[in-house]
């Protein structure tokens, strides 16, 4: 029954490192909730983050930020700036994902100032080249976390998220199939 709640929350977006950049992501494929553009930065190219909250669970692997243009359309666009950021911290008991973050969104004062909740879960198998982004509205509790950890698993076992193999439109693609 989780399973299956997770497979039908899942949203899957790929993205394709910019030549030349050390952390600019284009999307490419699958779903459009996050912007067109991303800096997905590793743990090496940030500034040292506070030892607190989840920071003390597990250890940060980097932070995703984007803006929304004026032309793209999300639920996660709500106000000006139309920032998305999260910080993307390692799962130890997951080495296979690069990590997981909550997202935090521009408030009506144009900062980000708390998170959504929604939960997004980053993976690569090919030393950020290409990056799938999975998401999950509502579901960034660390219970509920653990159990999209163990799930995405078995789907990168399944060599559901090789993103080389991807073709076609990804939003009409079901990840979960043939589990």
């Amino acid at each position: 029954m989780i399973e299956e709640f997770i497979s039908r929350s899942m949203q899957v977006a790929f993205y394709k490192k910019k030549e030349s950049t050390s952390s600019q992501y284009y999307w490419q494929q699958g779903s459009r909730i996050l912007p067109n553009r991303l800096s997905i930065s590793r743990d090496t190219e940030m500034t040292n983050v506070q030892h607190k909250g989840r920071n003390l669970l597990h250890p940060v692997a980097g932070q995703l930020l984007g803006s929304f243009t004026t032309k793209e359309e999300s639920p996660l666009k709500q106000h000006k700036p139309f920032v998305v950021r999260t910080q993307i911290w390692q799962v130890p008991l997951y080495p296979l994902f690069i990590g997981y973050g909550t997202l935090g969104i521009s408030s009506e004062s144009g900062r980000v100032t708390g998170d959504t909740g929604d939960l997004v879960v980053l993976y690569s198998c090919d030393q950020w080249a290409n990056i799938v982004i999975c998401y999950f509205a509502g579901m960034g509790n660390i219970n509920d976390m653990e159990q999209v950890m163990k799930y995405l698993q078995r789907l990168v076992e399944n060599e559901q998220f090789d993103v080389e193999q991807k073709k076609g439109d990804a939003s009409q693609q079901d990840p979960s199939n043939g589990l």
